[in-house]
């Protein structure tokens, strides 16, 4: 059971967190065992299963840095995690900053982030829908940045109390930087890059494996798209097979992706190169540029989605979409709804759809629309790759025959 606890000082807004509530639900989200009531204290309250949230009106501007400026702003929160009493933590939430009017900001944990919301002349923020759309989000088990970026979108004039924002023109845009808030990225958004584009329909079943025989394998056996993910960094052979399975994409005309080292796939000249959210702030995103070279970048939600896709990368990767234990995660597997709900603020970009996908959950997952699948255990712990490769090849163009007519 999740509890939404809303203090006796705004117990006004539990109609409108009902309504946002109402709408996740016909989005398909589960909302049946969130139940709302009256916190004992002046904070709002989330108890979930794990943990406690706490949203704690702040009457003071916002002092994001160390020695940095002061900004006043519409609505200021602190925010805290943990269990029953809870611990002072410096984490805050600040809506609508004065000196930079259209800016969201918040710093967690000493990490500043930011949203560039919609310039709309002479609007108002309404402060009390905005607060009912970022707690029915945080009850909904989104994380932070996703929940603040669907508040914002949820108050947009034309987006009523009863929909769920899906509008992408309607949601406000990560900073990327901005250093007068301390947000400061590895590599400087200023200097323009640009990817080769790939067709949504170019992109096909995409195996992820781990070694350079497998590619070697799949390739004859007619895959066309394919990464090679060598999780050792410290791999004597790393570097060798990274080499031989650039040379096998040459020699089978087909689209092989290097996961993570980028330094190498520029060296050897790689089709491409897939990234995760950790990887940007190393990467040399201007060299990939220059390089001519494909860029594939995985999201886990929201935020990612519209932060990277500023980058215009060659596909976008959405995961992780079913429990996987093919690598450690950053989140919590998305699910089908959820996954649906992202690719339908993508419509720019192919998407590949990650992360648990094996025959038996395919079809739902192809449903959504993404571009791609991206398989792992369904064929490299098969018996019979060929088969499994085929079943795969029909399920993904029946489909798309359909969609065609």
């Amino acid at each position: 059971m999740t509890q939404l606890l809303i203090p006796p000082t705004h117990i006004e807004l539990t109609m409108t967190v009902q309504q946002c509530l109402l709408a996740a639900k016909q989005q398909g989200l589960d909302i049946s065992d969130v139940e709302l009531g009256v916190s004992p204290t002046h904070q709002f309250l989330i108890q979930l299963e794990e943990r406690v949230i706490a949203l704690t009106l702040v009457d003071e501007p916002l002092h994001p840095t160390a020695g940095g400026d002061t900004f006043a702003t519409t609505q200021h929160w602190s925010i805290s995690y943990g269990a029953a009493g809870l611990p002072k933590v410096d984490n805050h939430i600040a809506i609508g900053v004065a000196k930079q009017q259209q800016l969201d900001v918040w710093r967690i944990d000493a990490q500043v982030k930011a949203l560039e919301c919609l310039a709309t002349e002479g609007a108002k923020l309404d402060a009390h829908r905005h607060l009912s759309w970022l707690f029915a989000c945080l009850a909904l088990d989104f994380p932070l940045e996703d929940s603040l970026l669907l508040a914002r979108a949820g108050c947009q004039g034309d987006v009523s109390r009863e929909t769920w924002p899906s509008d992408v023109s309607h949601f406000p845009r990560p900073v990327l930087q901005q250093a007068q808030l301390g947000i400061e990225l590895g590599w400087d958004n200023r200097v323009p890059v640009s990817f080769p584009t790939m067709a949504p329909t170019n992109l096909g079943l995409y195996p992820v494996v781990g070694d350079v025989s497998w590619i070697a394998r799949l390739l004859a056996l007619g895959v066309k798209t394919i990464q090679l993910r060598i999780k050792d960094h410290q791999q004597p052979d790393l570097e060798k097979q990274i080499v031989q399975a650039i040379a096998l994409g040459r020699q089978h005309h087909a689209q092989v992706f290097i996961n993570d080292y980028w330094q190498l796939a520029i060296k050897h000249g790689a089709f491409g190169v897939h990234l995760g959210q950790e990887d940007l702030a190393c990467a040399d995103l201007k060299a990939i540029s220059d390089a001519g070279i494909r860029l594939g970048l995985s999201t886990h939600g929201y935020y990612e989605i519209l932060r990277i896709a500023q980058l215009q990368p060659s596909y976008i990767a959405l995961g992780h979409i079913f429990p996987t234990t093919t690598k450690v995660m950053p989140s919590k597997p998305q699910g089908l709804i959820r996954l649906k709900l992202y690719q339908g603020l993508i419509s720019d970009f192919p998407t590949v759809a990650i992360g648990g996908i094996d025959l038996e959950r395919a079809e739902q997952v192809w449903q959504t629309g993404v571009s791609s699948l991206a398989v792992v255990r369904a064929i490299t712990l098969s018996d019979e790759p060929k088969r499994v490769l085929d079943q795969f090849a029909s399920l993904m163009r029946s489909k798309r025959d359909c969609d065609d007519k």
